[in-house]
């Protein structure tokens, strides 16, 4: 039995791939820069009053934020080193999410 072929013009492909990288880079964290404040807010689907209660400004936390974590106050406000906050997070955020509805 013959076999049928379809030809997909070139462009299509490309158009198909260029979206559906798009689409993957949306929900994919970009690691290339600093987080800003709100990059975290959106990233962890908090409000910026929860993270300042629960995890910028908590004693215990101090130390571990430190190094990668920095407030340089004025119009930039906080920054993040995304690997290490990210790495922070996924330690911290199941017992810090379990105190913030306690």
């Amino acid at each position: 039995m013959p076999q049928a072929t379809i030809s997909i013009p070139p462009e299509m492909i490309q158009s198909a791939v260029d979206k559906a990288v798009a689409e993957r880079m949306q929900h994919e964290p970009d690691y290339r820069r600093w987080w800003s404040a709100k990059d975290v807010q959106d990233r962890y689907g908090v409000t910026p009053t929860w993270l300042s209660e629960h995890v910028l400004n908590q004693p215990r936390f101090q130390r571990q934020l430190d190094g990668f974590a920095f407030n340089y106050h004025g119009q930039m406000g906080w920054r993040f080193e995304p690997l290490a906050f990210s790495e922070f997070m996924r330690k911290e955020f199941r017992n810090i999410a379990r105190e913030a509805t306690a």
